[in-house]
């Protein structure tokens, strides 16, 4: 906020109080009068040029020849009124001569250069039409003002001084220049931060044109003595001039821009009063004396005045509208994502001393609504949302529909137990259901909170921080909130990180397969593989799969890397094949993102075209989350089927498995996940293991069991009945190489 100095106020407060008390204590000595006024103009002149010249220091280049302009025209009027000062002692003359007028014109005229250089410098980003208009309209009520009542009588006069030709012509001409120019950059400040200074310069220069017209008015009709008004007016002039000087410090040089109100009102105001006021003159000039055609005219006028008044506020209305919907999102009526970034500036601008809580709420799977109910009810859920906000939030709360699904809360003077208090209202909320077309519809949201300034300063690093904590809301399970922290900037930096490299890693070579054996439990020959993919980085080291394959999926990736490991695997279990290996199955890993794609079975077919493999040969390993689309997985296993390539559910007993629709998928093997391999020692408790192992066998399915350990584990499953197996009792997960020295063996270790 733009701080007033006591110093000027006091200055201007002293010089004042001089003035009146020179007017009334030499309100009978004209020469003591005019004395006392040209020394108070010398000095406040003296002050304004110090105020000028430190302006001009403080600024930037491109604005030093504004504050240039106006020192040369400020040093030619105090040079001006010291002549004046010096004749006024040596020679007792009241009134300005010859040389003094010329150099007083010699300051206006720089004084409009300095205007002119402001309203280049500032109009380049600026639409003129907004000001042309009105400025047209004033300047031709000043010109015709100027020369009935001024220009006119001082030609009638008639003087021996060349002066007195020139003065009704160039002086009024020099000053509605400059009128038109303040007028003009009275416009321009409006939308500039400038205008905190800039403003002082237009009511000073503003008043050295209403002093001179008085001034020269005063003259014709011979009513100007010393101690007038209008010198009052000039002093004021000279000090407001220097006062920009002095506030220019105060502000940041580089003229940001900032969106303000229009300006068409004043437009209007301005251009519409000087009209009304020319109509005026031209009534009284006639005296009164009034025939029907006047008064038709005048009634004419008036009514196209209301006129255009009722369209000024018809336009007002429509760009209010206009504005409103600007910034407002008109599903919901709750401000929009622009309405956001304007606001939260302002926010972390007016509490800097305080704490800001940025509140990202984000609905959990709210496109499964969209595509189960339809997007027109969507819609009016998220309607029912807004409502059910600003029924649970304080007016003065602000809220913001930033997204299709996200929402922004921004929570001025907060706490984190006053903002916790907040979320857990606004999650309150969303335990009631929402009822749409007489059907429960229930909606969660998992939120992300960042506060200013602990964890950023800025709305961008806020809106980061925040997002980073509401995605690990929803990793935690949905329907929660998280504060940001360092520790998950560190793991978002090392997120960003992955999934930049990842993007690189297959065309640098920096993947490769690793291929871990699957073993008879009776035998202990191998009887197939798993490929596993493996990243070495050249500066993050080894990356776990657990760590770069989500990342691959949420970014999307993981269809290129998959084709790639397709490819791969295919390839080189033909090549082991050509050179005499025993012919083994590869099985190959396949994300739910893959199987989903459109082009999946196109890609399977490619690898094993290209590869040339017996697709008896290939298995692919699925998860059991297509068991949520049970027609659309059942069509893709049967296409499979049909090319001769196995199917197997990885991970069974972790996720969605229905035991009544196994038998439903042509699936041709069940993989024990390691999670239940491992409870086998600890507690002693392996019915769950029988009982997939039995469901499966009864189900003719094959069944491979999963992280094999110890041999205490490898008993139980062979006396449960399990078949194969896999782990690191046989062998970790090796290389192509390292791999191929295992299959060279004619019989595999013996446990």
């Amino acid at each position: 906020m733009f701080k007033v100095n006591r110093f000027p106020v006091l200055i201007l407060f002293l010089f004042v109080v001089v003035f009146f008390s020179l007017k009334i204590g030499f309100q009978e000595n004209e020469w003591l009068m005019s004395l006392g006024i040209n020394i108070l103009q010398v000095i406040v002149g003296s002050l304004s040029l110090i105020w000028l010249s430190q302006a001009y220091r403080r600024t930037k280049h491109n604005q030093k020849i504004f504050w240039l302009l106006l020192i040369i025209g400020m040093s030619l009027y105090l040079s001006s009124t010291c002549l004046l000062l010096y004749l006024h002692i040596s020679q007792g003359v009241i009134l300005p001569g010859d040389m003094s007028y010329m150099i007083w014109l010699l300051a206006y005229l720089f004084f409009l250069a300095a205007l002119l250089a402001k309203i280049k410098e500032m109009s380049a980003s600026f639409p003129h039409d907004s000001y042309i208009f009105s400025s047209i309209i004033f300047m031709i009520t000043a010109i015709s003002i100027s020369i009935n009542f001024i220009i006119n009588p001082f030609l009638k006069l008639s003087g021996s001084s060349w002066v007195v030709t020139i003065t009704p012509v160039i002086y009024p001409a020099v000053d509605l220049t400059i009128l038109f120019a303040i007028i003009i950059l009275f416009y321009l400040i409006q939308n500039n931060e400038e205008k905190k200074y800039m403003l002082f310069c237009v009511i000073g220069f503003f008043f050295q044109v209403v002093g001179d017209l008085i001034y020269a008015y005063s003259l014709i009709k011979d009513a100007y003595q010393p101690g007038h008004f209008i010198d009052l007016l000039s002093l004021l002039s000279l000090f407001f001039i220097g006062i920009a000087g002095f506030y220019a410090k105060e502000i940041k040089n580089d003229g940001e821009l900032k969106t303000l109100n229009s300006t068409r009102t004043i437009d209007g105001i301005i251009s519409y009063t000087s009209i009304f006021v020319l109509l005026l003159l031209v009534v009284l000039s006639y005296q009164r004396n009034f025939n029907a055609l006047s008064i038709g005219l005048l009634l004419t006028f008036f009514i196209v005045l209301w006129r255009q008044f009722q369209l000024l506020h018809k336009n007002k209305k429509l760009m209010n509208q206009f504005k409103h919907l600007a910034y407002h999102d008109p599903l919901t009526g709750l401000n929009n994502r622009r309405s956001f970034l304007e606001e939260i500036e302002t926010v972390l601008k007016s509490h800097q001393d305080s704490q800001v809580a940025l509140i990202l709420i984000n609905l959990d799977r709210f496109k499964f609504v969209n595509d189960t109910l339809g997007h027109h009810n969507g819609d009016e859920i998220l309607a029912k949302i807004s409502e059910r906000f600003k029924e649970n939030l304080s007016v003065d709360t602000l809220i913001f529909r930033t997204g299709g699904d996200e929402f922004t809360v921004v929570f001025s003077n907060a706490t984190e137990v006053t903002c916790s208090a907040l979320v857990d209202e606004i999650l309150t909320g969303f335990r009631k259901s929402f009822i749409l077309n007489d059907n429960e519809i229930n909606v969660t949201a998992s939120i992300g909170i960042s506060m200013f300034p602990n964890h950023g300063v800025t709305s961008e690093e806020l809106m980061k921080n925040a997002d980073a904590a509401m995605c690990l809301s929803k990793e935690n399970g949905k329907n929660i909130f998280s504060f940001y922290n360092t520790d998950l900037s560190i793991a978002m930096i090392r997120k960003q990180q992955i999934e930049t490299e990842l993007r690189k890693a297959i065309q640098n070579k920096q993947m490769f397969l690793a291929y871990q054996p699957k073993v008879d439990l009776k035998t202990l020959e191998i009887v197939g593989m798993e490929a596993l993919l493996r990243w070495k980085h050249p500066e993050l080291g080894w990356v776990s799969p657990v760590e770069f394959i989500p990342v691959a999926e949420e970014s999307g990736q993981i269809i290129s890397i998959g084709e790639w490991v397709l490819h791969q695997a295919c390839q080189q279990n033909k090549r082991w094949q050509e050179q005499g290996y025993h012919c083994i199955c590869v099985s190959v890993n396949v994300s739910v993102l893959q199987f989903q794609h459109g082009k999946f079975l196109e890609t399977v077919h490619k690898a094993i075209q290209k590869s040339k493999l017996d697709p008896q040969f290939l298995e692919l390993e699925i998860t059991e989350s297509i068991m949520q689309n049970i027609i659309e997985s059942k069509e893709i296993l049967e296409s499979l089927k049909r090319m001769g390539i196995k199917t197997s559910i990885d991970d069974f007993g972790t996720g969605y498995s229905s035991l009544s629709v196994l038998s439903k998928l042509p699936i041709d093997t069940i993989k024990i996940d390691k999670a239940f391999v491992d409870e086998l020692e600890v507690t002693g408790h392996y019915s769950t293991i029988k009982a997939i192992i039995d469901l499966s066998l009864n189900l003719n399915l094959n069944v491979v069991a999963e992280g094999i350990e110890t041999e205490g584990q490898m008993k139980i499953l062979k006396e449960s009945g399990c078949t194969t197996g896999q782990g690191y009792l046989f062998s970790k997960p090796v290389d192509a190489d390292e791999f191929e020295t295992i299959l060279q063996k004619i019989d595999f270790i013996k446990i």
